[in-house]
């Protein structure tokens, strides 16, 4: 436990404030919300995909408020999306990791060196970063999925080859939301923490 003295009293700074608690909790309804926000286009022979904006939510969280809260907020709004559709709610546990790790990876790169994500090299190259972290776990996920539900290799080769495509959209998609939207969030969360 790392402690700190302040006033004679020992703090332990491993504990969240009430504040972090409660910007993390507003993330991970943000990241939630984002979820929904989503269409499906036929990318690949008439195959329907579904290209959503959560990822770049799920980054702009790790990035605007800390790795680790953020990285939670992005885990806990994703968990939470796939405990409403019945088709995603076996996955949830692993949704919670991969996005986690995702926004971790990118908020650790954008405040690298005391960047605070005020760089946009620094904060692209962390949401580039970040999608690549996601797609490899998300690949290997749904290959070993594929394959232990009896799906021959080969086949589950190609179809994680379709969903590589899908992921690169929602990638470059997740990428260009935080260079647009992070400057705003940094901002209202500056002015939360000033209070």
């Amino acid at each position: 436990m790392d402690n700190k003295i302040k006033n004679g009293e020992i703090k332990n700074s491993n504990k969240f404030s009430t504040k972090q608690i409660v910007l993390t909790g507003v993330m991970a309804a943000i990241v939630f919300v984002s979820n929904y926000i989503s269409f499906k286009i036929p990318l690949i022979a008439g195959a329907p995909t579904r290209i959503h904006i959560a990822n770049g939510f799920c980054m702009i969280a790790a990035m605007a408020l800390s790795p680790l809260t953020g990285g939670l907020a992005a885990g806990i709004g994703s968990m939470f999306y796939d405990f409403t559709n019945p088709a995603y709610i076996s996955s949830a546990p692993f949704t919670f990791i991969n996005k986690f790790l995702m926004a971790f990876v990118a908020g650790k790169i954008a405040n690298i060196k005391g960047k605070k994500a005020e760089n946009v090299g620094f904060n692209i190259m962390g949401a580039a970063a970040g999608q690549i972290v996601y797609i490899a776990l998300y690949l290997t996920k749904k290959f070993i999925g594929d394959v232990l539900k009896g799906t021959p290799v080969e086949t589950a080769l190609v179809s994680c080859g379709t969903a590589l495509i899908s992921s690169l959209v929602n990638a470059v998609i997740a990428v260009i939301l935080v260079v647009l939207l992070l400057p705003a969030f940094r901002i209202a969360i500056k002015k939360v923490n000033r209070q």
